[in-house]
């Protein structure tokens, strides 16, 4: 390594210590609000609360199959995100389903 250039040090989540990844691009505006708010929640993220960040700025709060359409929003994003080495991946953790951005190999 260069010594003029400086090491880049890893982002860690204060509360787990997990890195957080790098900066992720997924098409659509609901695809990239769910990478995005994932990338800052290495823990994961409850279904129903992401439910409610998603649609955050729809005035009906969604479609009533939310839940479902997050299912759909994710296996989407998926297909662009493995290119880059992460995967969006539901897993059960206490009560209710969670999910979570993990490393893959690309």
């Amino acid at each position: 390594m260069s010594p003029d250039l400086p090491a880049r040090r890893l982002r860690l989540c204060p509360t787990c210590q997990r890195p957080f990844p790098p900066a992720l691009v997924v098409t659509g505006s609901r695809r990239q609000r769910l990478v995005d708010i994932l990338a800052g929640r290495p823990d994961g993220v409850l279904v129903r609360d992401l439910v409610d960040l998603v649609y955050a700025d729809d005035p009906d709060g969604g479609p009533l199959t939310a839940q479902r359409s997050l299912n759909v929003i994710a296996h989407r994003a998926n297909t662009q995100l493995r290119s880059q080495g992460y995967q969006i991946k539901s897993m059960w953790l206490g009560r209710g389903a969670r999910y979570r951005l993990v490393r893959v190999a690309p």
